[in-house]
């Protein structure tokens, strides 16, 4: 007999039409002129979906993580295990229920926000920043710049599409010239004196006295105008990083 003579249910072996095996088993013993099939059932990770004459089951498929995937519906004897991407993933490779390969969805690149997050089965969408904004990448939109001048600060590094700019405390001009006034009072007194007392007394241990009076007046005016200037740029209650101002 010829394949095209047995019926749509039934496999030809030894010139025997023989009645197939259902899905989820396989042939035992073929079918004889006086014997039907034999058939039993798959076992260990093996499968068979349609109705057959074959005497092995097929292996399940295995969902490698390698390639990104996961086991969607496990492996039965009348059908095969069904993958799906893993978390954090997206499908390169789809099938009609389930996917052969996946790869894991793009980050979006400082300077960037993203626009669509990724799906099982789309990947992230990026799209660069504009204009005076930024992002790090992990923004859904692109954060306006922070206006330092709003804040009653001055802008200590630009920002860029990457980082929002650094604002720091406005440095004061009054007491750099409040000192610088006190000081030149300090020498036009002082050389006042050291002439009066020279044309006075033309002493000159005692003059050498006063130059070093002098000298210690400025010493100790100069450490205060550091000391102060210091104080100031160390003021409480603000606090600098790389994405600005932040109030403590």
């Amino acid at each position: 007999k010829s394949s095209a003579a047995c019926g749509p249910a039934e496999y030809i072996i030894g010139g025997e039409c023989c009645p197939m095996c259902s899905p989820g088993n396989r042939v035992y013993k073929h079918c004889t002129e006086y014997t039907s099939t034999s058939c039993i059932p798959c076992i260990g990770s093996t499968y068979l979906d349609k109705p057959n004459g074959l005497i092995t089951c097929i292996p399940c498929t295995y969902c490698d993580p390698g390639f990104g995937l996961m086991v969607k519906h496990p492996c039965r004897p009348s059908s095969d295990t069904v993958c799906e991407p893993l978390e954090g993933f997206y499908c390169t490779d789809p099938t009609k229920d389930g996917c052969n390969a996946a790869q894991r969805h793009s980050s979006c690149e400082p300077g960037q926000y993203i626009r669509q997050k990724g799906t099982p089965s789309t990947d992230t969408v990026c799209v660069d920043c504009t204009g005076d904004t930024y992002s790090d990448g992990s923004f859904t939109s692109c954060q306006p710049h922070t206006q330092c001048d709003t804040l009653n600060l001055q802008e200590i590094k630009p920002g860029t599409f990457r980082s929002n700019p650094e604002c720091g405390p406005k440095t004061s001009s009054l007491i750099p010239v409040t000192v610088s006034t006190v000081l030149v009072l300090i020498f036009l007194i002082t050389g006042i004196i050291i002439i009066i007392l020279s044309r006075k007394y033309l002493n000159s241990s005692i003059t050498m006295d006063i130059m070093e009076l002098v000298n210690l007046v400025t010493i100790s005016v100069l450490f205060y105008t550091k000391n102060i200037q210091t104080l100031i740029m160390r003021r409480p209650g603000h606090q600098y990083g790389r994405n600005g101002l932040h109030l403590l």
